[in-house]
């Protein structure tokens, strides 16, 4: 597992939250309309968003859950058999060049695919 998204009206609370919580946030950064920041939470990564890549795709509430992210060495096979809502697509960031896609999962989620290409 790479991480789990949560979709966040106000970063700088969540951050904070966190932060007061005993966590670590690291790589806060403007990311694909919105912002992003990862927070190590003991052997847990929760990366916030306030603005998640495929939100044209699907209808998603103000904040929540919205993701749990999947490392794999092959993306496309990864795929094979699922409805994909939105990708492949090469993002980059603070965590290198990844090929990545999502695809629809069962209770109103999605699961997050992600080769690393560098």
């Amino acid at each position: 597992m790479a991480n789990l998204a949560v979709k966040v009206a106000d970063l700088d609370a969540a951050c904070a939250f966190y932060v007061a919580a005993g966590a670590e946030v690291r790589d806060r950064m403007q990311w694909n309309n919105g912002e992003r920041a990862d927070v190590f939470l003991g052997p847990v990564m929760i990366t916030l968003f306030t603005h998640a890549i495929y939100e044209d795709r699907v209808d998603l509430p103000a904040e929540g859950f919205l993701h749990p992210a999947l490392f794999t060495d092959d993306l496309d096979a990864e795929l094979e058999g699922h409805t994909v809502v939105w990708g492949p697509a090469v993002v980059e960031g603070a965590f290198g060049k990844r090929r990545i896609a999502f695809v629809e999962a069962p209770g109103g989620i999605r699961l997050e695919f992600m080769e690393q290409l560098e």
